[in-house]
């Protein structure tokens, strides 16, 4: 197996990326002492991988498996609440570990359980998605949501480690594969820019990619987070510059109410921070098509998905969980808006922009409305 090792200011911790390696993803998983291991994984997951995983440790070691609900819907306090009273009854402890196999929402469901229990027991990461393996198990941030909005209830809590089998990422469908990319994507628009050759010759909207074409994406993308949150651990200064494109992008994905997986849902968010920034005279015309081709060649539809109405998004935009950041008017948002490729706009201690909410409004209907629908302003659009 391949070895990185993550370093966020005081926080660190080790990934493990191999290919077809499930014995020794066990063998390490049981290289970290406990009383008992807990697999957290969702239904799908669990028959493609996380029953193998879990029969290879109960052989050696006390081992439990609670199987979630699939869909952004169960990443909420009931589940939460629910998931933690069966483990106290089953006699989890303070020396037990909590393993995280799944996607995003699995990742935050366990994260916040390990971070709550006994306040603080050990949590690894065997990320099953793209967006997980390439991007958020790279973060120390564990969150649930409220019906008002994304993330609003968490706290931060360090992995032990991270493992994964690239080879599991080839089960995704390619609607889930197209949407870790598109976290790919951002962090390429926004922080590490030597990647877009990288990723001009590897896109392909039929998701089709070897497992090394995985592992140097994989790779591309934790090391793009590392740059940044070296000294930003928590992510509330300069690594604010990773929630490019989730102010829309999560009230979209919101108003959708899991019709729209998260990544696809940050690139029409990103579509629409580009012409804002465009519009603000920040952005040029030029960077604003190589969002799209970019997203285009990932095979993502820029339009709002079937049912959601610029007033769903508009009421979610206004509870986005960076509001307090800056001191915002009542018709204001603060939002991630790019100056250059790789070069975010604003003060570099902490990348944010006001940006009135009629504007991004316009932006959402001349972006993303169905094709021959965009409501075109003279003297208003950058799009070419």
């Amino acid at each position: 197996m391949r070895h990185l090792q993550l370093e966020f200011e005081s926080a660190h911790y080790p990934v493990w990326l191999g290919s077809d390696c499930i014995a020794e993803l066990s063998s390490r998983l049981l290289s970290y002492p406990a009383s008992s291991y807990h697999l957290v994984t969702d239904v799908t997951v669990s028959a493609l991988h996380a029953s193998k995983l879990h029969a290879h440790m109960a052989a050696q070691a006390h081992t439990r498996m609670w199987v979630m609900s699939e869909g952004e819907s169960v990443k909420s306090l009931s589940t939460l609440d629910r998931l933690a009273q069966d483990m106290v009854r089953a006699g989890i402890d303070r020396s037990s570990v909590i393993v995280a196999v799944g996607g995003g929402v699995v990742g935050n469901m366990a994260g916040l359980l390990a971070a709550l229990l006994f306040r603080g027991i050990r949590l690894i990461h065997v990320p099953t998605t793209l967006i997980a393996a390439g991007d958020s198990v790279a973060s120390l941030k564990q969150a649930v949501n409220l019906p008002m909005g994304k993330n609003l209830i968490g706290c931060f809590h360090t992995p032990t480690a991270v493992l994964m089998d690239i080879a599991w990422l080839q089960t995704l469908p390619a609607a889930h594969v197209r949407s870790g990319m598109c976290e790919i994507i951002k962090n390429a628009l926004t922080v590490a820019s030597g990647n877009i050759p990288l990723l001009e010759q590897l896109l392909n909207p039929e998701a089709r990619y070897s497992n090394a074409d995985l592992l140097d994406v994989v790779e591309a993308g934790l090391q793009a987070k590392q740059h940044i949150m070296r000294n930003d651990q928590r992510e509330r200064q300069q690594a604010v510059v990773f929630e490019y494109g989730h102010t829309v992008g999560h009230a979209i994905e919101l108003a959708a109410q899991g019709r729209l997986p998260h990544g696809e849902a940050v690139g029409l968010g990103m579509v629409v921070a580009a012409e804002v920034a465009c519009r603000l005279g920040l952005l040029s015309q030029e960077k604003v098509a190589l969002h799209r081709r970019l997203l285009a060649r990932n095979g993502i539809a820029l339009q709002l998905p079937q049912g959601v109405t610029l007033a769903q998004v508009r009421a979610l935009l206004l509870t986005d969980n960076k509001r307090g950041y800056m001191a915002a008017g009542e018709n204001q948002l603060a939002m991630i808006l790019l100056q250059d490729i790789g070069q975010p706009a604003g003060p570099a201690e902490r990348p944010l922009t006001l940006v009135d909410v009629d504007l991004v409004e316009r932006c959402i209907t001349d972006c993303l409305a169905p094709a021959g629908q965009a409501l075109q302003r003279e003297g208003d659009l950058c799009l070419q």
